[in-house]
């Protein structure tokens, strides 16, 4: 068998797809800190804006999804558009982006997270490792048994996040009374550089929240649940981070708020404060499940792009485009991202500590993911002019529509590059350099086989507009 199996789940599957990858509790617990770090109590300020800036990065996927089914997503999006090289550096970018967040993210930050509640562990300078095995083991579980049940397990894990999450800010916002104030929705005397900063950081909370384009050859009529998943997951995490980032930058103390970033696990802190142990319990549960959920997205995404870059005879070999019959998995490179996410997870952890580890490799990640976009954003103006043949009244929405998301990131990618961190951080750096480079040779080298698009999908849009 060597296609994906078809209608494997519908609107509020895709939904929760794209939530369990943004994995909200997760970023309370780490995003946050960031972003405290850099604007103190207008957390909740640069949530409003990089809303935004969030939704015009959601144009250019929303646009795209209504035209193209494709298990590449973004490798698809920036090929439409950009031809075959370009679309392979994306392919190329985004599938050590799910590799790396696996590694870096789901397993090395749930070890450095979860260690501190666990005395015997974090007392050992390796009592992440036993605690990074247990996220990578699920998520690769999952992953190898098919893509339906990886869906209801994010579903289930997100709307518990989501309800706790809002559920908690409430009850912290009722108990602070007449300690609530509109100053965490101001600068409260921070420069407007470092509100751009601080958005930056929030606009990484909301990342992934178009991986669900990867899995459109398998969901049911995905030319209108993907698009609307898209931007009700954009919304929906706007809100949720919004409420707790009010609730948590309040809860702690504007007075105080210097200390939070200096701080161990300050979000989970401020809910356990107001909601008590039981509170503290759930949180830690929920973080520690909102890593592993997140893997699980980041995996079907990471394996959709990699089974469709080797049935496009991209990087893997054309024979290891096959699904497994029974679970409709693609086995084949599932195991290599098995492989490849445990040597990350090991020489990083072990070189450089779980979270030191861990953020060397998502920054990478972050910054390659910028450039997809950034890509993306140039390829759907010159698809719809040159593909389409859309004149200029429907042509120009589709050129202006991701301009804000293109400039936050340019900008973003600006500040991964300069300054130069000091080593350890600086093999960010180097290491970026070094996967664009190989990207590029590859684009340049690799024979490329046409694009597999669902003509279905988007035939009707060919007509001139």
């Amino acid at each position: 068998m060597d296609q994906l199996k078809k209608n494997n789940g519908g609107f509020w599957l895709a939904l929760f797809q794209s939530m369990a990858f943004v994995a909200p509790a997760a970023s309370v617990a780490s995003f946050f800190t960031t972003g405290v770090a850099a604007i103190g109590g207008s957390l909740p300020l640069t949530y409003i804006i990089a809303t935004f800036g969030v939704l015009s990065a959601m144009y250019m996927d929303y646009s795209f999804a209504k035209r193209i089914s494709h298990a590449g997503g973004y490798y698809a999006f920036v090929r439409s558009g950009l031809g075959n090289k370009l679309g392979t550096l994306s392919a190329w970018f985004y599938l050590y982006d799910m590799i790396a967040a696996i590694a870096g993210f789901s397993t090395l930050y749930f070890g450095a997270i979860v260690a501190p509640y666990i005395p015997f562990l974090n007392t050992s300078p390796y009592g992440w490792l036993p605690l990074s095995l247990i996220p990578f083991a699920i998520i690769f579980f999952f992953l190898w048994n098919g893509l339906r049940p990886s869906l209801w397990y994010t579903l289930i894990s997100s709307v518990a996040e989501i309800s706790f999450l809002v559920i908690g800010a409430i009850i912290i916002i009722i108990l602070l009374g007449s300690k609530n104030t509109l100053a965490p929705f101001t600068l409260t005397g921070h420069p407007i550089s470092a509100l751009g900063l601080a958005t930056v950081y929030s606009v990484l909370s909301f990342v992934g929240a178009g991986s669900v384009i990867a899995l459109s050859e398998e969901i049911k009529n995905p030319r209108k649940n993907i698009p609307k998943a898209l931007v009700i997951v954009a919304l929906l995490a706007a809100a949720v981070y919004i409420l707790a980032s009010y609730a948590v930058v309040v809860g702690w103390g504007l007075s105080n708020i210097s200390s939070f970033a200096t701080s161990t696990n300050p979000g989970i802190t401020v809910y356990a404060r107001y909601l008590g142990p039981v509170g503290l319990v759930i949180f830690v549960v929920l973080v520690a499940n909102s890593f592993i959920s997140n893997g699980i997205a980041q995996g079907n995404a990471g394996s959709r792009t990699a089974y469709s870059m080797a049935r496009d005879n991209i990087l893997f070999s054309s024979r290891w485009a096959k699904v497994n019959e029974r679970t409709g998995a693609p086995r084949m490179v599932i195991g290599i991202m098995i492989i490849v996410t445990f040597i990350l997870m090991i020489v990083f952890g072990l070189i450089f500590g779980p979270f030191e580890g861990g953020t060397i490799l998502i920054t990478a990640e972050a910054a390659l993911l910028y450039i997809i976009h950034i890509l993306g954003d140039i390829s759907l103006p010159i698809y719809a002019k040159r593909k389409l043949k859309y004149r200029l009244k429907a042509y120009l929405p589709l050129l202006l529509g991701p301009l804000p998301a293109t400039i936050v990131y340019a900008v973003a990618e600006y500040g991964v590059f300069i300054p130069i961190p000091a080593y350890p951080n600086s093999i960010y750096v180097y290491g970026t350099l070094a996967l664009i480079g190989v990207g590029i040779v590859l684009a340049i080298t690799i024979r490329h086989k046409p694009v597999h698009v669902d003509q279905s999908v988007f035939e009707q849009e060919a007509e001139t507009k």
